[in-house]
């Protein structure tokens, strides 16, 4: 079993008692169209490139290219856009929807926003939550999805509808409670971090194996199978995770004497070396600091 199916789970059975609305068809969004299937009552896509992508892929379902297109709202709405156009496309839906809004679900997968940059549809009677998938989604497929925990979070009338998609596509349904804007962030922060920064450090792993000629598609999965295994086992015990490496032992020489070798890419020698002052942390404070400079 790989790293990637020891974590995910297959999708729930049965149907969902509604019908969803989704607007936009990036990674996530083609992701729940796909696995929402025959549930879906439309897709707004603003990209021409992507509505051709879904059309190939989807051949029942209206995909259309904005949501003066939509006549008739589903009982549930889920905005997956960039952070930046949420706010843009609440108050589309509340002037184009208005009093069809009343007792409808809207709710958005941004991990960094609160169910608030939903308002203008909330004047209107809709129910609006956020509801995000504390994953990594690298492409619009639904496996990605499976085995997935969603943070949700606004108005508890919304809830029932969202768990049932969320177990639909085989995730498991948190309720984050009363959430502000800070707790919000912290919240995302947290799975930049597991994801994101761990992204990065492989990708920088395998620029430095590259730089050292050996093969990265070699290499690397033994010790990242290992060290991802060790990591989830210790969560789910919940126990300190295990640290190695120089960084752990406080062994700055050893540090150095990589910088040195790097001294051909001083790009790569500048990311490793912020990398590894932010692992020395406060334990070694001073080496630390005079490694970031």
């Amino acid at each position: 079993m790989s790293s990637l199916e020891s974590v995910q789970q297959a999708p729930a059975l049965g149907k969902l008692p509604f019908r969803v609305g989704i607007v936009g068809g990036g990674r996530v969004g083609g992701a729940l169209a796909r696995a929402l299937m025959p549930h879906v009552a439309w897709i707004v896509v603003r990209s021409p490139w992507r509505r051709v992508q879904l059309r190939h892929a989807e051949k029942t379902v209206p995909i259309v290219g904005s949501l003066a297109e939509v006549a008739v709202l589903p009982e549930l709405v889920v905005v997956a856009v960039a952070d930046r156009a949420i706010g843009e496309i609440a108050v589309t839906l509340a002037r184009r929807f208005a009093d069809q809004l009343a007792g409808k679900t809207v709710v958005h997968v941004s991990g960094a926003l609160t169910a608030s940059v939903l308002a203008p549809v909330s004047s209107f009677g809709a129910h609006v939550a956020s509801a995000h998938p504390f994953t990594m989604i690298p492409e619009p497929d639904p496996a990605w999805l499976y085995g997935a925990v969603w943070g949700i979070e606004g108005d508890p009338q919304s809830y029932t509808r969202i768990e049932s998609l969320v177990r639909m596509v085989g995730g498991t349904p948190y309720l984050l409670g009363p959430t502000d804007e800070r707790r919000k962030a912290l919240y995302h922060a947290a799975a930049v971090l597991a994801s994101n920064v761990t992204t990065e450090a492989i990708a920088l792993a395998e620029q430095v194996a590259e730089a050292a000629g050996i093969p990265a598609s070699l290499f690397l999965p033994p010790i990242l199978r290992a060290t991802f295994d060790s990591a989830v086992a210790a969560l789910t015990r919940g126990e300190p995770i295990a640290r190695t490496g120089p960084a752990a032992r406080g062994d700055v020489p050893t540090i150095e004497r990589h910088l040195a070798a790097m001294d051909r890419n001083e790009e790569l020698r500048q990311r490793y070396r912020l990398l590894m002052a932010a692992l020395l942390g406060t334990d070694g404070a001073d080496r630390a600091q005079q490694l970031a400079r």
